[in-house]
């Protein structure tokens, strides 16, 4: 029998594995955040082993023991709450991920219930030990993970409500609710009679409130900002427009600032509607830069001129897979205002041909730096 302490780490080692699985489907599989959840998984495997090994110090013996018997067990509704994990993971197959993810979420969570209970109602015929039972089986893990649920959910309904008001809006509810937060648990901490049943109205109610809130702002949707953003994915690559004009998103907030470790293997700078480079420990001025294939380098943009200006640099272009369509190839970087600077991260895998060389380029300056990759 696994003793109430084994069966807590055990229970982590399980929740780290499917948090595990997930994060390496669902964000990536080399990333450290899945090297943290095993690494969770294997320490809870080792102290749960360690747990059962040593009894916990606290273990009941065959005389202390009430022998099972046939009585049936107490009411449950875990059961209704597995077969609707089981409809949620059915509803999420034909919809989103989000909603199959929340149904394996139900679907496990009422299983292990289930389980629990059924195990419990049949330790012994004393209903009173049954309970006690199961109490130390579960409870370790039922209230940690009911107050993630309940932290979840205040969370969802509270971001609706903020993503659904201006900016402006915002933060002004932010206080409101900290504010209010700190008034109850002063008066909570202070005054007798708001503990007890007080207390628990005062945070139905507060739930409730939040609850009804949170569904409005979700009906009425993102403010309009946000769902223009969405829809056209301002960060996809096919809203980076390298002209010479401003752009309305991918120049929106320009940082025009460059740490001094980016490492950079050249300067190519705009001054007088002219283009120059310099290669890095260098003040003689370059008209080809070379940097490595198949390696990330960096080039630092400075603009000396009176105008704002981008850095382009072109590679050539490429058929799109299988249609015959030639898309040109290359990127830019932000807006750049006069003294300011910009670095670009370039890595090529292949070199450039005859026909059709690499190059950096100002739009609206004259001048072009050859670019070399060997």
């Amino acid at each position: 029998m696994f003793t109430p302490g084994s069966k807590y780490f055990f229970g982590l080692t399980g929740l780290s594995l499917i948090s595990a699985i997930l994060y390496m489907f669902l964000v990536n599989p080399s990333d450290l955040g899945a090297v943290a959840l095993l690494g969770l998984a294997a320490s809870g495997a080792l102290i749960g082993a360690m747990a059962l090994f040593t009894r916990d110090g606290d273990v009941y013996t065959d005389e202390e023991a009430v022998a099972a018997n046939a009585v049936g067990g107490s009411p449950s509704f875990w059961p209704i709450v597995f077969a609707l994990g089981a409809a949620i993971v059915l509803t999420g197959l034909a919809t989103v991920s989000v909603v199959f993810i929340l149904g394996i979420a139900v679907l496990v969570g009422g299983g292990v219930e289930w389980t629990i209970q059924n195990w419990a109602d049949g330790a012994s015929s004393d209903r009173e030990f049954n309970k006690f039972a199961r109490t130390r089986a579960i409870s370790a893990i039922e209230y940690p993970g009911l107050a993630a649920v309940g932290l979840g959910v205040i969370a969802f309904f509270f971001s609706r409500i903020v993503l659904s008001v201006s900016k402006e809006t915002g933060p002004i509810i932010f206080i409101v609710v900290a504010t209010a937060i700190l008034v109850v648990g002063v008066l909570i901490a202070t005054k007798p009679f708001m503990k007890g049943t007080v207390t628990v109205v005062v945070a139905v109610l507060a739930v409730v409130a939040l609850a009804t809130a949170g569904i409005i702002a979700a009906m009425s949707g993102e403010r309009h900002e946000l769902a223009v953003a969405s829809a056209e994915d301002h960060y996809d690559a096919a809203n980076r427009e390298c002209g010479e004009e401003e752009s309305a998103h991918y120049d929106h907030l320009a940082n025009n600032t460059v740490s001094l470790r980016s490492a950079v293997t050249a300067t190519i700078f705009v001054k007088d509607g002219k283009v120059y480079a310099e290669a890095i420990g260098m003040t003689k001025k370059v008209d080809t830069v070379t940097i490595p294939r198949s390696s990330a380098t960096s080039v630092m943009f400075r603009n000396l001129d009176e105008e704002d200006h981008r850095l382009v640099v072109n590679l050539g272009s490429a058929k799109v897979a299988e249609t015959g369509v030639v898309e040109k190839v290359g990127t830019c970087t932000q807006l750049t205002g006069k003294n300011q600077e910009q670095v670009m991260t370039l890595t090529i895998p292949k070199p450039a041909t005859e026909a059709e060389p690499y190059s950096f380029t100002v739009p609206g300056a004259t001048g072009e730096i050859k670019l070399v990759v060997p």
